[in-house]
């Protein structure tokens, strides 16, 4: 009779061990689909296309999304790279289409608690300043304008 207990025993352990191990994987494996939505959303939220959507997109569409959008880059990138002579008849990149200068210019201003410049990045100088300077750091624009950033020009 002991031995028949003893079975039992042994079989009752070894299914205790399977289901541990069945609960272990089960947990393991919600993490890691938790961890693929977290990263899929967040890839979905990168590239504009996707984001823009109505609805939520499924993976296969987020990675074609993600796939075309990083070829776009590569080819702009490309075509900035080889082009540099011709950088500035080419539209900006990083402004919204349906803005235009002006009004980008006045958004970036006025949501600004400080004063804005824009340097020209071959030579550093001072293209733009807003008129906050002069209620910052008591200068007017005319003082800064085509000065370059340091004081010394870049060779």
């Amino acid at each position: 009779m002991m031995s028949n207990n003893n079975l039992n025993s042994g079989v009752a352990g070894d299914e205790d061990k399977e289901k541990q191990a069945r609960e272990n994987h089960c947990e393991i494996e919600r993490r890691r689909r938790v961890k693929m939505a977290t990263y899929f959303a967040e890839l979905c939220d990168m590239v504009p296309a996707c984001s823009n959507l109505a609805r939520k997109p499924d993976k296969l569409t987020i990675l074609r999304m993600a796939a075309q959008f990083m070829k776009t880059l590569r080819a702009n990138n490309n075509s900035l790279s080889s082009n540099s002579a011709q950088i500035p008849q080419q539209q900006d990149l990083h402004k919204p289409s349906f803005l235009n200068d002006q009004e980008l210019k006045y958004l970036m201003v006025e949501s600004c608690d400080a004063f804005l410049f824009a340097l020209n990045c071959d030579n550093l100088r001072i293209i733009y300043i807003s008129d906050a300077i002069q209620h910052i750091l008591s200068y007017t624009c005319q003082d800064w304008s085509s000065r370059y950033f340091y004081g010394i020009e870049k060779n």
